[in-house]
């Protein structure tokens, strides 16, 4: 039979440690009066106390070691930790979108203020864009206007009345560029007019600066719960608006096209909050048919640079709109929508074809706040068509969506042909473009 094992002293230990103990004790009393010394005495004294309390911890070891626990009726449970509580996942915010319309310039002169002149109804801007219906209706609809609206001074080729305002407003447009080589051709005073009357009829200006204030703070603004910085810019600016402003005032009034400039602007309309940022670039030559390898190389680096949308003007025609792909350091992909030309919207000259001809560019534009970037969807274009044409007994002008198959029934048959030719011009243009025609 297997010997269980004991733990601690035995008690006959315990009695041979005693008797021992008492053996010493008697030994040490006895010892002075062998040899006569009294010094043993105490210090035999002090050697009994040492031992005695030396017996009561064994004697304490000892039954200590021999009682016996009282046997647990349960098996030995696993120690329970408390489940964490998680932390509270990050709400997901929904991704945001807005539709964008953005379209040509509109430049007029007082050959176009005479044939919307009506001496009953007055000015019959209603006539000049009544043919877009409601072709630039969007969230956020954006042109260049390249006149200004001075209500203090008189009417002329650049100064145009304030009716011209409504009418765009009703039409759905809802920012107004006036980036543009002409656009300080009436001084400080006339573009702090002309911004001044844009915004009481409910549109946004933006693209130049009455003060060095307002250049450090351009447009944001927010549609459909999204918040859209504009930004423009442009390389020359006309020799009456370099007359009519000083040099201190240029250094505010326009900001020049420059890739480390536009990269800093954009750094700082995004610490404002901007999460979309579109950025409008008046260059190039107004003669010109197609972006150069210089103008290519510019978009892509402002793309880089963190533009979302790039929107050219100042040349005549419609060039093709391309989707870049911007680098950014971040191993996310960031497509960048640029339309390097959008031509005119509507336009007094008529020496050439491609000159009567633009595009409203379309887009659904998703921002997702989760990853900081964008998407694009629904990319299409309209083409448009400047006609001239007599209603109502008078010569007219005005912008049409350009449709050969549905013709506006106002529009003889010459200008029905003219508009046909603008029309297959513009899909040879956009034929190898990401805008499906709509």
């Amino acid at each position: 039979m297997k010997r269980s094992n004991r733990r601690g002293i035995s008690t006959g230990t315990v009695f041979m440690l005693t008797l021992t103990c008492l053996v010493l004790i008697g030994f040490c009393a006895l010892l002075p009066k062998l040899t006569g010394s009294t010094n043993i005495s105490t210090n035999a004294i002090d050697l009994a106390v040492k031992l005695d309390e030396s017996l009561s911890q064994l004697v304490y070891s000892a039954q200590s070691s021999t009682t016996v626990s009282k046997p647990s009726n349960t098996a030995l449970k696993p120690v329970t930790t408390p489940v964490p509580t998680p932390s509270p996942t990050p709400e997901v915010q929904p991704v945001k979108t807005f539709s964008l319309c953005a379209g040509g310039a509109i430049e007029m002169d007082k050959s176009v203020l005479s044939s919307l002149n009506d001496k009953q109804k007055g000015y019959r801007f209603d006539i000049m864009f009544g043919g877009l219906g409601a072709a630039m209706q969007a969230d956020l609809t954006i042109v260049t206007l390249e006149n200004s609206v001075i209500p203090s001074e008189e009417l002329s080729s650049l100064n145009m009345p304030a009716e011209l305002l409504t009418t765009m407003k009703q039409a759905g447009i809802d920012a107004v560029n006036l980036g543009h080589l002409t656009g300080l051709n009436a001084g400080i005073a006339g573009l702090s007019e002309t911004k001044s009357s844009i915004s009481s009829a409910g549109m946004a200006p933006f693209g130049l600066y009455t003060t060095a204030e307002e250049r450090a703070m351009p447009m944001l603004g927010s549609t459909n719960g999204v918040k859209v910085g504009l930004l423009s810019y442009l390389n020359d600016l006309a020799n009456v608006g370099e007359k009519k402003t000083t040099k201190d005032e240029r250094a505010f009034a326009y900001a020049p096209i420059d890739v480390e400039l536009i990269r800093s602007d954009i750094a700082a309309i995004r610490a404002r909050g901007a999460e979309i940022v579109i950025v409008s670039l008046c260059w190039g030559k107004s003669n010109a048919t197609s972006p150069t390898k210089d103008q290519r190389t510019v978009a892509q680096q402002i793309a880089d640079a963190g533009a979302d949308i790039i929107l050219g003007t100042n040349p005549q025609a419609v060039f093709p709109v391309e989707v870049l792909t911007a680098q950014r350091g971040d191993d996310q992909y960031h497509p960048v929508l640029c339309a390097y030309s959008m031509g005119n919207l509507f336009t007094y000259n008529r020496e050439a074809r491609a000159n009567l001809s633009g595009i409203l560019l379309r887009a659904d534009v998703q921002y997702d706040p989760s990853t900081g970037t964008i998407a694009f969807d629904k990319l299409t274009y309209t083409p448009t068509f400047c006609w001239r044409d007599t209603v109502e007994g008078s010569t007219r002008t005005g912008i049409v969506v350009a449709d050969p198959a549905e013709p506006p029934a106002f529009l003889g048959e010459k200008q029905r042909g003219v508009m046909e030719r603008c029309y297959n011009q513009i899909l040879d243009v956009m034929a190898d473009s990401v805008l499906e025609k709509k």
